[in-house]
């Protein structure tokens, strides 16, 4: 009598598979995670640099800058464009100001690129905490 070859897979098969896609996963979702935030980091960028360009624009109109968001037209919002942060301009002098993106999501949190600012005095900027966290 011939016998006949298994197949299929056995239930170490499946288990030593399981573990593996474990262990990558492990080590990949920190990863993904950082990109997921980094990308939504452009939102904020986006909404600073708004208001840093209306800012300037108001100053060349008025001789001064605006000292509330709601005298910027097209930067009056308290929402990032796409409401991943909450923007509030926290200074403002007719010599300058500054500008804050905060995080709605705590996850976004992390990696010391929480509140994303923008110092401007006298025409001069600089981007907080770090060129790491403005992407560049």
């Amino acid at each position: 009598m011939m016998r006949r070859a298994a197949r299929g897979f056995t239930l170490v098969d499946m288990a030593v598979v399981t573990a593996i896609v474990g262990v990558l996963a492990s080590v990949a979702m920190p990863s993904y995670q950082a990109q997921i935030a980094k990308s939504q980091r452009t939102d904020a960028i986006a909404a600073l640099t708004r208001i840093q360009v209306e800012q300037e624009q108001f100053r060349a109109h008025h001789g001064s800058y605006a000292l509330a968001l709601t005298s910027l037209k097209g930067a009056s919002g308290t929402l990032s464009p796409g409401g991943h942060y909450d923007i509030a301009l926290i200074s403002a002098h007719p010599g300058g100001f500054i500008a804050r993106a905060s995080p709605r999501d705590t996850s976004l949190r992390e990696g010391g690129c929480a509140d994303l600012t923008v110092t401007v005095y006298d025409a001069q900027a600089v981007f907080g905490p770090s060129a790491r966290c403005w992407n560049r």
